[in-house]
């Protein structure tokens, strides 16, 4: 049965280095490692450790000298596909010589050797993100950040913006407006996506034909990039 439980987290989190630990209250499961699956599910890479008792420490890898290079070659994309994505325009955002490479960390999840994928963690600022996020924006959303970790291989900044636009039916685009303030260092980072606003659209029903459901769509989201999550940040568990 799906558990989920509300961490609270009231200190940084500062990637690359050892940090400071973290009572989580009510902690349901036993311990174990702390992951992403930048690289797949055969290579987890741990990024910290959660016990029995609920205290976490993260401790952020300084470099990937242990992901072999065929493994990063498969999984590291330009950053132009990574953080650009939605936009329109994204292989015209960045020159070649600023397009470097990168591997999207995704949410922190949990997992042991018997179960690699016990739960895991959505970092936002309004715990009703975490539906609209599991739903792939096919609910209404709300005003909110919610955050990402993303690896570089080294130093990136880039300031500006871009339209992200979706059609579901002729004549009548969904458009975001993505604003960028970003300031990566080498190694993880969070990026933080923040809904600033929403709009009510119509979209087709998935269910029946020639019907429209009314959805609140974010209208414009900033993105900025920090190595520590804000004071703020509520880490929601989702356990399997």
């Amino acid at each position: 049965m799906k558990k989920s439980v509300l961490f609270l987290v009231a200190c940084a989190f500062q990637a690359g280095m050892a940090q400071t630990n973290h009572i989580v209250d009510n902690y349901p499961l036993k311990a174990m490692d702390l992951v992403l699956f930048s690289f797949g599910m055969d290579n987890p890479l741990t990024i910290g450790t959660i016990s029995d008792s609920g205290e976490i420490a993260l401790n952020f890898p300084t470099d990937l000298n242990f992901i072999t290079d065929d493994v990063k070659a498969n999984f590291m994309t330009d950053t132009a596909f990574t953080l650009f994505s939605k936009c329109d325009n994204s292989y015209d955002i960045l020159a070649e010589d600023k397009n470097i490479k990168a591997a999207g960390g995704g949410y922190i999840s949990l997992s042991t050797k018997e179960n690699p994928y016990s739960g895991l963690l959505f970092m936002v600022t309004d715990e009703n993100l975490v539906p609209w996020l599991e739903s792939y924006g096919d609910i209404d959303a709300v005003l909110g950040s919610y955050f990402e970790l993303l690896y570089v291989e080294s130093d990136f900044d880039y300031q500006g913006a871009c339209t992200s636009t979706v059609t579901y039916t002729e004549n009548n685009p969904v458009e975001t407006q993505y604003a960028y303030d970003l300031k990566l260092k080498a190694g993880f980072n969070f990026i933080e996506y923040k809904i600033e606003s929403v709009a009510e659209q119509k979209i087709p029903s998935m269910y029946e034909e020639n019907v429209f459901d009314k959805i609140k769509k974010p209208s414009k989201i900033t993105v900025t990039s920090s190595q520590s999550t804000m004071p703020n940040t509520k880490l929601i568990g989702k356990y399997f």
